[in-house]
C-alpha cells in the first residue's frame, strides 16, 4: 500500500519539527534518575527505621 505524496510531506514535516524536544529530554531525565532515587530513598528509609527500632530497643534494656 502507497502512501500518498501530501501524507508523506507532512510526516517529514513532522518529524523535522523539534517543538517539545526539551520537554522530552528533561522527562527522559526525570525518568533515569528520578525513579531509581525514589527506589534508593525507600531502602535507606527502611535501613534507617530498622536501626532506629534497634537502638529504642537496645536503650530501654534494664542494664544495672
Amino acid at each position: 500500500m502507497a502512501v500518498p505524496a501530501n501524507n508523506l510531506s507532512g510526516v517529514l514535516r513532522l518529524a523535522a519539527d523539534e517543538t517539545g524536544q526539551a520537554m522530552v529530554e528533561y522527562v527522559l531525565l526525570l525518568a533515569v534518575f528520578g525513579l531509581p532515587m525514589i527506589v534508593v530513598f525507600s531502602k535507606l528509609l527502611s535501613l534507617m527505621s530498622e536501626y532506629y527500632g534497634m537502638v529504642t530497643f537496645l536503650e530501654t534494656l534494664p542494664f544495672p
